[in-house]
């Protein structure tokens, strides 16, 4: 909303989008291949075999606003207006490759790090890519 950083790195904004994510993907059966959570966006990269992205993005986005929003002592719109989200569907495997390298190097795209590593918020480290199963707990 605004452009305003709501979610900047930290403790809370982590544990809460890592959990929100957890059981949105699980409620509306999506797999997650990789994500950033930039100060004042996030990417994900995602597989829905049954037609519920809407369903899942409303459900993140909802509750990921109402708690960040809570910690911060908000009550005020989170996300902007102007449409929630943007759907990019891949053509084949090499373009869902190509869409996770976007997702990861968007920090230092963006000049906000030199490497991807070095970002401080949440983001799907290579290594995780494929096999790590992550787990997120309550905040």
């Amino acid at each position: 909303m605004q452009r305003q950083f709501l979610l900047r790195p930290s403790k809370v904004v982590d544990d809460v989008f890592r959990y929100v994510l957890a059981v949105a993907a699980a409620r509306f059966d999506i797999h997650i291949h990789a994500f950033c959570v930039l100060s004042n966006h996030v990417h994900l990269v995602v597989t829905d075999r049954d037609g519920r992205l809407p369903a899942f993005m409303q459900y993140l986005d909802s509750l990921v606003a109402r708690a960040v929003n809570a910690s911060l002592g908000r009550f005020e719109g989170f996300w902007a207006v102007d449409g929630s989200y943007s759907a990019v569907e891949p053509v084949d495997p090499s373009d869902v490759v190509a869409k996770i390298a976007y997702v990861l190097a968007n920090p230092v795209a963006a000049g906000l790090v030199r490497r991807g590593a070095d970002w401080p918020g949440l983001w799907t480290a290579p290594d995780q890519i494929g096999g790590t199963k992550l787990t997120a707990r309550r905040p």
